[in-house]
C-alpha cells in the first residue's frame, strides 16, 4: 500500500488577513494548499530534517533505518530536501567527532534513491558557540567545514524541478560576541535581496526550506503565558520581512525544522510546515510525543499535498542518559493518564 496520502484541498482554509493553525498532535488532519496552475507532471519529494547523525545512541544506525524506510516506499521521490542539523553537533563537539558525523551523514545520504539537497542547521556550524571545542582562529570555524565536505558552493541556493522552484535558505547570520564568534537566527538583508530577485525570476510554484521557523507556537501549545512567540533562537529575527516577501511572490510553502515538533500553519496563502525530526529526541527517545519521522510531499498540477511518516526505530540510550530517561518516563506517564481519563470520560458518558 502506498505511503502517500494525497489529501483533498481545504477550501477556505487560508482567508486573506486570517490564519489557520493545525497544532501539534493534529498532524493527521488534512493538509493541502492551492498552487499556481501548472502543466507539470506529478512528482513527489521528501523533507528530512534534524537527523543529528552520530555514533552515540546508535544514531548512525537510526539514520540508516530512516533511509532504508525511504528506499522501501512504493512511490519513490524525485528529490530529498534536507532541513538542517544533519550532523549531531559542531557547536560544542570535538572537531574530529564532528568530522566523523558529517562523513556518516554524507555516505548514508548518498544511498538515498534520489538526489538530496543540503540545508544548514545551527548544529552544522563549527564553533559559533561559547562552548566551542576549537580555537576561534581555526580555519574551518563557522560554516566552511560542513560546506566543504558536502560540496556546498553557497549556504543558500535555488533550483527548478519539473516546473516547480525550490529554495534552500541559510537561517544563520554571524554575530560577534564577548565570547567570540556566534550566530543569530536571521536571514539578513543580502539574502533577502537575493531571494526577492530569485523569486521574481522563477515565477513558478515555489517551496522554500529554512531550518529556523517563521511560525512557531510552542508558548500557546504549552499554555505558557510568560513565554514569547519570538523565542530567541527558535524564530527568524527578520521574519516579518521574510513573510511579506513570500506573500507578494505567492510562495506556496516554507518547510521548517529545529523544534523537533510537528506544526502546520497557513497564513495569507503560505503554508509553514515543520516536519518531524528524523532523530526525534536526538536519538534519545520520543520528544514531547513526536516520534522519529519525515514528511512526504506530492506536486500534482494545481496541488501540493503532504503527509507525515514514522519509520520503525527503537531508541537506544547510553548509560549516562539520565535526563532522557526521566523525560521519556514523564511522557509515558502523561500518555497513560490520558488513556485513563479517556476511558473514565467515555464510561461516564455511557459511550
Amino acid at each position: 500500500m502506498s505511503q502517500f496520502s494525497r489529501r483533498s484541498l481545504l477550501k477556505g482554509l487560508a482567508i486573506a488577513g486570517a490564519s489557520t493553525a493545525i497544532l501539534p498532535g493534529c498532524a493527521t488532519a488534512p493538509t493541502a494548499t492551492d498552487v499556481r496552475k501548472s502543466t507539470t507532471r506529478g512528482f513527489s519529494f521528501l523533507h528530512l530534517t534534524d537527523m543529528h547523525v552520530r555514533r552515540k545512541r546508535h544514531g548512525d544506525e537510526g539514520y540508516r533505518a530512516c533511509v532504508a524506510h525511504v528506499k522501501a516506499l512504493e512511490e519513490q521521490p524525485d528529490l530529498v530536501l534536507m532541513g538542517g542539523d544533519m550532523a549531531f553537533d559542531g557547536n560544542y563537539t570535538a572537531k574530529e567527532e564532528f568530522a566523523d558525523q558529517i562523513e556518516i551523514f554524507r555516505t548514508v545520504s548518498d544511498t538515498l534513491p534520489a538526489p538530496w539537497h543540503p540545508c544548514l542547521g545551527n548544529h552544522d556550524i563549527l564553533g559559533w558557540n561559547p562552548r566551542r571545542k576549537v580555537s576561534v582562529d581555526d580555519p574551518d570555524i563557522g560554516k566552511k567545514m560542513i560546506m566543504d565536505r558536502l560540496g556546498m558552493e553557497k549556504s543558500y541556493y535555488s533550483f527548478d524541478h519539473k516546473g516547480w522552484h525550490f529554495v534552500i535558505l541559510d537561517s544563520f547570520s554571524p554575530l560577534d560576541t564577548e565570547n567570540g564568534p556566534g550566530m543569530e537566527t536571521r536571514l539578513g538583508e543580502e539574502q533577502l535581496h537575493w531571494l526577492a530577485l530569485d523569486l521574481a525570476r522563477a515565477n513558478k510554484p515555489t517551496v522554500c526550506v529554512s531550518h529556523i521557523a517563521a511560525f512557531y507556537n510552542i508558548p500557546a501549545t504549552e499554555g505558557n503565558e510568560d513565554a514569547k512567540a519570538m523565542t530567541p533562537g527558535m524564530v527568524l529575527r527578520d521574519v516579518k520581512d521574510f513573510r511579506h516577501l513570500l506573500e507578494r511572490h505567492k510562495v506556496k510553502a516554507v518547510l521548517q525544522g529545529h523544534s523537533h515538533r510537528t506544526e502546520d500553519y497557513i497564513y495569507r496563502g503560505v503554508s509553514y510546515l515543520t516536519s518531524p525530526a528524523v532523530s526525534s529526541c536526538w536519538w534519545g527517545g520520543t520528544w514531547n510525543g513526536f516520534p522519529q519521522g519525515y514528511s512526504i510531499f506530492h506536486c500534482d498540477g494545481e496541488q501540493l499535498t503532504w503527509d507525515r511518516v514514522t519509520y520503525p526505530w527503537e531508541h537506544q540510550l547510553e548509560p549516562e542518559d539520565k535526563l532522557e530517561r526521566e523525560r521519556q518516563a514523564e511522557w509515558d506517564a502523561f500518555e497513560a493518564e490520558q488513556r485513563r481519563l479517556l476511558a473514565e470520560e467515555r464510561a461516564a458518558a455511557g459511550a
